[in-house]
Parts: structure tokens; sequence; C-alpha cells
């Protein structure tokens, strides 16, 4: 599972949100999971993909920073 974190400011939530939603469904691709925080002047959410290839894309698109979980040993 990868991990995508994007930062923005609290203002541009919803501008933000649909773009990504009108992007992952232009693709059919839907993330596993999704998380936000709001400290009150920035957003920060955590989008999780099944798959890395789709994760990596997203996180492209919307200049995302990539989580990648540790190696299994």
């Amino acid at each position: 599972m990868l991990t995508v974190e994007i930062r923005f400011a609290t203002g541009e939530l919803r501008e933000q949100m649909a773009a990504m939603r009108i992007w992952l469904d232009e693709r059919r691709w839907e993330p596993s999971s999704f998380s936000s925080h709001d400290d009150g002047r920035r957003i920060r959410l955590q989008i999780a993909f099944k798959i890395a290839g789709e994760g990596e894309a997203f996180a492209r698109r919307f200049g995302g920073r990539l989580n990648r979980p540790p190696l299994a040993a």
C-alpha cells in the first residue's frame, strides 16, 4: 500500500477536493483510505492506494509526497 500526503491552505479545500475527485473518477481509481487533519490554516490529506502506480500518478498530479511502507525483511 502506498500513501500520498498532500498539504494546502484551508481555503483551497473545496477546489482541491473537486479536482481530485474528477481526476480519480476519470480514471476509475478508488483510493483504499482517506484521512485529513486541519489545523485552521493548513489541511493535510493522506490518501492510500493499493496500487502503487495509481498513488504515484496521483502524487505527481497533485504535488503530493509519497510515504512508502518499509520493505519486508
